[in-house]
Parts: structure tokens; C-alpha cells; sequence
């Protein structure tokens, strides 16, 4: 019996159908729903409808406002009034959440971390009106605050790049008239500490012993040294000093030692200036968003080069190839997170015994590269696999026939084999990249959410800490769509160039 097309039709409508509403429960309406959270301010706790609320301000801002007598009564069986006078919420879900919530806002009433905000997370991210380190910067770090006393002690791990090779002789015969050399770094002399100063007003008898000056005069005076210290204002520095010493009856010897103590002070100031405008640095930080491109760029090159090299080796019939394939692929079995916490400990703990350098993953010029070595160690074995497939899927007459022409081993790589494992590329640089866009747990597990001052953060771990550390869901839901775009454009068309060149071999 001949089945009819009508009954065909929905025989294959009744086999879709499970289908559409899976993917429309789990994707769509899932997706949709970031989009419209993406449009608002939300705090990511804030629910749209008030779980309780002060009675004359739910009954001016709600209950006046909404228009049908039905919607009405529907809220009160909602929400009821308690002895305090404030109406508290029943809980709700499914469609009574949704009824609740289509009529606050009918009513035009929103609470004010979840309002709708339209485009403005969309505007503030691509305009730059986010966190500094989400774009890539150039900066300037200064490494003294004149207004805090000198370092003790100065380590000469990169003084000389950050500061000394600026100093001209004046200026590095004050650093050495303050500061010794002790071989691995410069201390302060005891002549330039500033409490050892500050001790010659504070020690003479007048203030130590007698207590004929108030401190609260000493404390003030020192205060006007200081500044005067700071501005280079020797002017203000005499007259501080004058005023001082006529506002109190002091002896010529402790006359003396305030004054020296005021010119000790002032000559600090001197240092101080040099130090806070010479001793800084220049550098610049990738930011989430170069970061992000960073560890895409050589993970996915550095996976596919790695794992490409492996099936060239095991497809030439070395010995072992069975084990060493297990070998390769073991590390692809591992879970990540155990994967970041090995190598972390390596980085921690090994390393640095067996090399003498003791910064290995707490260093920001390191960091960057250990991870991407840590992911292309774990995923080479994955696509390792698929590129042995494809080389074993290379037809032997083809090249046998390359090699009865007369071409060489190279020209039968490029001109023969290569061409044959496009479908192998297309799907291994497919899955990298996507991979490497959304990577989240390496990375997280290896720096301990210190991604930040290793400037080793990720779009998706930026996203994450938006979301539940600043309490911007909104943002950071807006980050999300941003990232799908890119993802969904990128591995577009890299399938679109790739499965071209398939189809012209």
C-alpha cells in the first residue's frame, strides 16, 4: 500500500515536532530571554516583580496604576498585606510569574536594578565606556607616592630601566647621598629617614621633656614642613619655621635643631620629587578584549601545528605508534580543571627548583605563554586523532602514482597530500577556534581568579565576573551576545573558505 503524500507529511511534521520543542525550550526561548536581559540593568539578583513592598508605596505606584479591575484583583491574590502594612509577594513561577510581571510593566512600574535600558550596554561596550581593562591600553606606573615615606630598601631588579639610567649626575648624587648600595639593592641612609628627622623638633626639651608646646603645634608645624617639603617652596619652608619659633619660647640649642630639622625635611622633598617623577614605568596591557584574540591566535595555531606534526610522525610507521597515539591522546582525557592544577603545581613548585627562576606563573610577562602552552599540551591529542584519520584516508595510489611522475617528498606533501586533508583542517580549525573563544576553566584554574594582575582574562571570564562579582548581568549578558556574534561570524567564515578550497581540489 502506497502511502498517501498528505500522510507523509505528517508522519514527518509528528517525527519533527519533539524535536522543534526541545530545541525551542532548551535554545530558543533560553536565548531570546538573554537577549531581553541584555536590554536591562540587572543586578543579576533583582527580581521584576518585588517580593515586598511598602504598602502606600505598592498601592500609589501599582495598584493606582493599573487600569483592568481583574489584572487588580489578580495581583492582590498575590501579593498580601501583613501587620507591618507592606504587601509581601506569594512565590510564583511558570505563567503566574509571567501574568504578574506583563502587568508591572503595563503599569509602568520597574524596580531600579532591573529596568529596561535598550541598547546602552551594546553602546557602552563597543564605545569603550566599560572597565580599563577591558580594551588593550598603554600605561604609565609609578612606583612612589611622594606623599609616602622613602622605601627603606629599593631592590635593583629593573631599577636601573625605571629609573636610575634618567638621572643625570645631579640628580643620582642626591639618590646616593640618600641611598647605599648593599649589592643587590640600595637602603636608606640613616641620615635621610624621615622619622630620624622629624625626631629634631619632636626630641627638643620644650616638646619631650617639659611639654610647654602642645603636640598638637608640633604635628602641625611638621605637617607645613612637609608640604613646603613637597611644593619645593622654600619661602613657605622659612616662614613655617619663623612663625614656629616666635609662637613658642624655645633655647638657642633647640632653635637650632628645629631649624636643622626643617632643612633635613626640605631636602627630603627634593628626593622625593625626583623619585615620584623619574622612577615609573611605561608598558602595556592586552586587556580582556587582546587577551581574548591572544590566546585564540596561538592556541589554535599552536594546537594545530603540534597535533599536525604528531600524525605526520605516527603516520611514518614508526615504532610504537599505537602506544605513543594512547601517549598523545592521554592528556585530552584529563579533565581541565585537573589538567590547570597539575601544571600549576609544576609552575609553583617544580620550575623553580629545577631552573632558579622563582616567578613563573605569578609573572605577567610569563603567564600569558605558560597558558597557552598548558592548552595546546592538553588538546593537541584531540586533534592529533583527526589528522592521522585523514592522513590514513589518503588513497596510496594517488600517491604512488605522484612518486611514478617523479615528484619529490615535499612536492607530494603540498601538491598531493595536503590538498586531501582539507576536510581534517576545516573541522580541526573550526573546533579551536571556538574552543579558544569560550575557554574558560584552564584558565580560571590556573590563575585563581587573579587573571586581572596577570592581565590574563579571558571575554568569557570577564563575563563571569561581570555577572556575579559586580553584579552586572545585564552587561555582562550583553558581553555574551557580543561573544555569539563573533564566535557565530568567525567559524562562519572560516567553514565558508574552507569548505571552497575543498570543493576547487
Amino acid at each position: 500500500m502506497v502511502e498517501s503524500k498528505s500522510l507523509k507529511s505528517v508522519h514527518f511534521v509528528l517525527f519533527l515536532l519533539p524535536c522543534l520543542v526541545l530545541y525551542t525550550v532548551f535554545f530558543i526561548y533560553p536565548f531570546l530571554n538573554g537577549v531581553y536581559i541584555s536590554l536591562t540593568n540587572w543586578d543579576g539578583l533583582t527580581p521584576r516583580s518585588p517580593i515586598s513592598m511598602e504598602g502606600g508605596a505598592f498601592e500609589r505606584e501599582i495598584l493606582s496604576k493599573v487600569g483592568k479591575a481583574p489584572d487588580r484583583d489578580f495581583l492582590l491574590s498575590i501579593y498580601s498585606k501583613n501587620e507591618d502594612g507592606d504587601y509581601a509577594r506569594a512565590s510564583i513561577s511558570g505563567g503566574t510569574r509571567q501574568r504578574v510581571e506583563a502587568i508591572l510593566s503595563r503599569a509602568g512600574w520597574a524596580p531600579e536594578k532591573n529596568r529596561f535600558i535598550g541598547l546602552k550596554n551594546y553602546a557602552d561596550i563597543l564605545s569603550g565606556h566599560v572597565a580599563d581593562t577591558f580594551y588593550p591600553r598603554a600605561y604609565s606606573r609609578s612606583y612612589y607616592n611622594p606623599d609616602s615615606d622613602l622605601p627603606s630598601a629599593i631592590a635593583k631588579d629593573g631599577l636601573e630601566r625605571t629609573l636610575l639610567s634618567r638621572l643625570d649626575a645631579e640628580e643620582r648624587a642626591l639618590f646616593d647621598a640618600c641611598y647605599a648600595d648593599e649589592g643587590d639593592s640600595f637602603s636608606l641612609r640613616d641620615e635621610c629617614d624621615q622619622f630620624t628627622i622629624e625626631d629634631k623638633v619632636w626630641l627638643i626639651p620644650e616638646v619631650d621633656a617639659t611639654g610647654e608646646i602642645p603636640s598638637i603645634d608640633v604635628d602641625a608645624f611638621v605637617a607645613a614642613l612637609n608640604e613646603a617639603a613637597l611644593s619645593g617652596d622654600a619661602s613657605a619652608k622659612d616662614s613655617s619655621v619663623a612663625a614656629f619659633l616666635s609662637a613658642h619660647a624655645v633655647s638657642a640649642e633647640s632653635a637650632e635643631s628645629v631649624r636643622s630639622g626643617a632643612d633635613g625635611l626640605f631636602a627630603l622633598g627634593d628626593l622625593k620629587r625626583l623619585l615620584a617623577s623619574k622612577w615609573n614605568d611605561r608598558g602595556f596591557d592586552l586587556g580582556v578584549i587582546g587577551f581574548t584574540v591572544f590566546f585564540a591566535v596561538f592556541s589554535v595555531v599552536g594546537i594545530n601545528l603540534v597535533a599536525f606534526l604528531l600524525a605526520l610522525a605516527l603516520d611514518s610507521g614508526i615504532r610504537g605508534q599505537k602506544a605513543l597515539r594512547s601517549v598523545f591522546f592521554l592528556p585530552n582525557v584529563l579533565s581541565m580543571v585537573i589538567v590547570a592544577l597539575i601544571w600549576k603545581m609544576l609552575f609553583f613548585q617544580l620550575f623553580p627548583t629545577l631552573t632558579g627562576i622563582d616567578r613563573w606563573l605569578s609573572d605577567p610577562a610569563k603567564t600569558p605563554w605558560l597558558i597557552v602552552l598548558v592548552a595546546v599540551w592538553q588538546g593537541a591529542g584531540y586533534y592529533m586523532i583527526v589528522y592521522l584519520a585523514g592522513l590514513q584516508n589518503v588513497p596510496t595510489e594517488i600517491v604512488e602514482a605522484a612518486k611514478i611522475d617523479g615528484a619529490g617528498g615535499w612536492q607530494r606533501f603540498v601538491q598531493v597530500t595536503l590538498p586531501l586533508l582539507v576536510p581534517a583542517i576545516t573541522i580541526s580549525l573550526f573546533l579551536t577556534i571556538a574552543n579558544a573563544l569560550k575557554c574558560f576553566d584552564l584558565i580560571y584554574a590556573m590563575t585563581s581568579g587573579s587573571g586581572y594582575t596577570y592581565g590574563t582574562v579571558p571575554l568569557v571570564l570577564d563575563i563571569f565576573f561581570d555577572a556575579f562579582a559586580r553584579k552586572q548581568a545585564g552587561l555582562a549578558t550583553a558581553k555574551a551576545m557580543l561573544l555569539f556574534v563573533v564566535i557565530f561570524a568567525i567559524t562562519g567564515l572560516q567553514l565558508y573558505v574552507m569548505k571552497r578550497k575543498e570543493v576547487e581540489q
